[in-house]
């Protein structure tokens, strides 16, 4: 017998009133107590928000009285040494392994400290900490930085990777070099702003994405997607998925979207660092751009990181991709020339092969994190302040 139950037994024998009468009251007793339990449920969420708010505001003020100290400390470490910082879009914590941003910065800063030039990665929370740096590069995705002006010797530039139509000509001309990730684009924005606008494209770390020798069994029939869905159903996917093509996704937003071909997502992500043995073993990859950076001809690294491992790739139609691999990726701009890319790949597998596998020089040579850090010293050097 529940607690109720008899409750209302024990009521009815020492309270001389009608049964509908008291069932009516014990309703409302019952309401009442419901209705008190979520005022109570309530309460505690909000004193779990309010104590997460308190820890908040406590490593805010932390995190501000570490930035009037950083940099003197700074300074100190670099010694001779010019100082850059790389703001990055990404949240700090174990979070930012899963942006792609984190990872660019990260190759960057690598070939930069070779240079002899003492680099820092700010993550998104410490955008506002200037360091007295001598450059701030600013890898621009989709996420807005205004350069603080306090510090009258630093050069600002801005690297515009990705989400062109994001960036207004007024925030480029904030800066003191623009650095845009497409040739066509930086074209037309020479004819707009008054800053310096220098073409430099994305690229891929070839100390971690580089071919190896096959053997027979070295590589599998699986076709690969890695990236989230966005809440759209990109055309590739949904193609290859609905061609019963084997392949494989990591990403999120992907269960509820392919229906019965959700076993198809591997897992919702996959750490970089694993990114290059997936694509030393599987046929090929899908590849597809955000519409603003297709738009603009921005080649999104992808591209540069899987034909660095040797792997075929089939993307939508990019004419500056197109002028950069005329020969070495397949290309689609409908479903019928996908599905021509997947019939040319399995009939001449070998021959395409060997077209990707020739372009692992003109990738060492243009494509590079290293060949990049060494043009964006030299574009700081003829358009910057000062020369580092």
């Amino acid at each position: 017998m529940s607690f109720w139950t008899a409750f209302k037994q024990k009521l009815r024998s020492i309270i001389p009133v009608s049964r509908t009468y008291m069932d009516n009251k014990l309703r409302e007793l019952e309401k009442e107590n419901k209705r008190q339990g979520k005022i109570l449920q309530e309460l505690q969420k909000n004193t779990q928000s309010l104590l997460d708010l308190k820890q908040y505001i406590d490593q805010e003020f932390e995190r501000r009285d570490d930035w009037g100290k950083r940099a003197a400390e700074i300074r100190h470490l670099a010694g001779d040494r010019p100082v850059w910082v790389i703001k990055c879009p990404a949240p700090e914590g174990e979070v930012k392994v899963r942006w792609g941003d984190y990872a660019y910065a990260v190759a960057l800063k690598r070939y930069l400290d070779r240079m002899d030039i003492f680099t820092i990665i700010d993550m998104k929370e410490d955008w506002n900490c200037e360091e007295n740096a001598d450059v701030v590069l600013v890898l621009r995705g989709c996420h807005f930085y205004r350069p603080d002006r306090r510090n009258e010797k630093c050069v600002y530039v801005m690297w515009n990777i990705s989400h062109p139509e994001m960036v207004t000509p007024e925030e480029y001309q904030l800066y003191d070099i623009v650095c845009v990730a497409s040739l066509h684009y930086a074209e037309k924005l020479k004819k707009e702003l008054t800053v310096p606008v220098v073409p430099l494209l994305q690229c891929t770390d070839t100390e971690l994405f580089y071919p190896v020798e096959e053997t027979e069994d070295s590589r599998n029939s699986d076709y690969i997607f890695i990236g989230n869905s966005r809440g759209v159903a990109r055309r590739c996917v949904m193609w290859g998925a609905e061609d019963k093509l084997p392949l494989k996704i990591w990403g999120s937003g992907w269960k509820a979207m392919l229906g019965p071909n959700k076993t198809m997502v591997q897992e919702l992500f996959i750490e970089n660092s694993q990114i290059p043995a997936l694509y030393r073993t599987s046929k090929a990859t899908l590849n597809d751009h955000w519409k603003d950076m297709l738009d603009h001809q921005f080649v999104n690294n992808r591209i540069f990181d899987a034909l660095a491992c040797g792997l075929p790739v089939i993307s939508d139609y990019c004419e500056e991709l197109k002028d950069i691999f005329p020969d070495a990726v397949l290309y689609y701009s409908n479903k019928e020339e996908f599905d021509q890319c997947v019939k040319e790949l399995d009939n001449n597998y070998g021959e395409i092969k060997a077209k990707v596998a020739a372009q692992w020089p003109l990738i060492k040579e243009k494509y590079s994190f290293e060949v990049r850090a060494r043009e964006l010293v030299e574009i700081v050097g003829e358009y910057g302040k000062t020369t580092l």
